[in-house]
């Protein structure tokens, strides 16, 4: 049976992302694009009338106040927040996708940028520039490994952990990679794989620990409680690109403080943004960056979503679709 057709006339874009509606309102040109500005009060009585809406996850309005709603894409990789509000039986009368595809590349840029960083001491000699100091024994004690040297575990080996996994990879890093399944396909530049059953020797094994798991209720506050407990041994340097309820703050404190991990590189946070009270911020073996390991360029995302447009315009499966049910 041969796919349906339909044909997009009109798109909404609600969405806080820069000159979105004019990046796809050039690369549409026979499309409609209505700039529904977010956060206004009448978003709700705007959208009445649309059918494909392109919009930002932490919209306020609610999709089923739309009745003529099909497809709603979201701007963001991440979507928990969104799926917060919706059940998997509301959600069934339209389509959901995400972003996607592209952020593989900055995730990896600032994994990479930081263990470089860590390993040669930046922080430091930026500290004593500041205090114009010319750390003699410092600069003969320090012993900083080489790229090579080093082991990295990748929760998560989705699009973004994958890739993340390749550039570790091709800088001669050793790759450990927890997935869902029990077998893990990316041969080539995964060498130990494992699901979460095995964590604990994973923590046992790397030098750093990078989170790139979204949020489910199967990963939220996975590593509190004592689990990194597992990598005393070795204490490893996490690092969080992923989502900040994977592990509860006073959690993450103690085994900073207890030395299960030596260290902590942290881009995302369960509250956003990272309270001024939060002992965190004061800690000498935490970095704290404000959720911008990956951020979303209003060109990007126009690319992805003409893409698909025209699939589903021939009623094709969109890229990056969302299953409520599991989360992601």
């Amino acid at each position: 049976m041969a796919a349906s057709v339909r044909r997009v006339t009109t798109v909404h874009v609600c969405s806080s992302v820069p000159n979105l509606a004019s990046y796809l309102s050039k690369r549409l040109p026979h499309i409609k694009v209505i700039d529904v500005p977010a956060g206004c009060s009448e978003e709700v009585n705007m959208l009445q009338d649309a059918k494909v809406i392109l919009a930002d996850p932490n919209i306020a309005w609610h999709p089923s106040k739309l009745p003529l709603l099909e497809w709603l894409q979201l701007t963001w990789a991440g979507v928990d927040g969104f799926i917060e509000k919706i059940n998997p039986q509301q959600s069934r009368s339209y389509l959901l996708s995400r972003f996607g595809g592209v952020f593989g590349a900055y995730m990896a840029q600032y994994v990479i940028g930081h263990i470089i960083s860590w390993e040669r001491g930046f922080r430091k000699t930026w500290t004593d520039q500041q205090t114009t100091q010319w750390d003699e024994i410092w600069r003969k004690k320090n012993k900083y490994r080489l790229m090579s040297q080093l082991s990295i575990g990748i929760l998560g080996l989705g699009d973004i952990g994958r890739t993340v996994a390749k550039t570790c990879k091709s800088m001669g890093m050793t790759v450990w990679g927890v997935g869902r399944q029990e077998k893990c396909q990316e041969t080539t530049f995964v060498d130990h794989y494992c699901t979460l059953s095995k964590l604990p020797e994973l923590l046992q094994s790397c030098d750093y620990v990078c989170n790139i798991l979204p949020s489910t209720p199967a990963t939220k506050n996975l590593l509190s409680g004592s689990v990194l407990e597992c990598g005393k041994n070795n204490s490893p340097v996490f690092i969080n690109v992923g989502r900040g309820d994977i592990i509860d703050e006073k959690s993450l404190i103690h085994a900073l403080h207890q030395g299960w991990i030596s260290g902590a590189i942290l881009d995302v946070f369960k509250v956003e943004p990272l309270p001024k009270e939060s002992a965190l911020w004061k800690m000498s073996q935490v970095v704290i960056t404000p959720h911008i390991a990956a951020v979303t360029f209003p060109e990007e995302v126009a690319d992805l979503f003409v893409e698909n447009i025209s699939l589903y315009e021939r009623g094709e499966t969109l890229k990056f679709l969302v299953d409520v049910e599991k989360g992601y």
